[in-house]
């Protein structure tokens, strides 16, 4: 199987560090990842995915591969590093907190009395999670190696 670093500097390696991808970055607008730096550093074998922890402040909204004039993929490169990372136990506590609730509810988000009274105004159903999704939601989990982060 293939590394993380032998996915990964192909693609960064096409990066021309043309800026086009900092442009469209929501999370380097505020302050987060700065995904040309990233790149360079991908690009020999310089980055650290159990310590990158800016990783987490990416958006995913893959603005910055849809930008990429090279086809660099920057998106992908920071999947493969998220990926790699998470496998090192480099992962935000409220990432790990969602995976336990999804497996636990069948929602990543907490139900709170806000959350059922904005349904209820919005005329939409409780949001209670059937014995039946939540053993899909668990097929999911193990089928996605989820499992590997979650602790029951």
């Amino acid at each position: 199987m293939e590394s993380w670093l032998e996915r990964a500097a192909p693609l960064a390696a096409l990066c021309q560090q043309c800026g086009e991808c900092a442009a469209v970055c929501p999370s380097q607008k505020h302050g987060g990842l700065r995904p040309a730096e990233l790149m360079a550093r991908a690009a020999v074998g310089a980055c650290r995915p159990e310590s990158e922890n800016a990783l987490w402040l990416c958006a995913r909204c893959m603005s910055c591969s849809e930008r990429c004039p090279s086809d660099a993929d920057p998106g992908e490169v920071i999947a493969l590093l998220r990926e790699e990372a998470a496998g090192r136990g480099n992962v935000p506590s409220y990432l790990l907190d969602e995976a336990n609730r999804f497996v636990r509810t069948g929602l990543c988000f907490p139900r709170t009395g806000m959350t059922r009274k904005m349904r209820k105004e919005l005329g939409l159903p409780d949001g209670e999670i059937d014995e039946r999704s939540l053993d899909e939601c668990a097929e999911l989990v193990r089928r996605t190696e989820l499992g590997r982060f979650v602790h029951e």
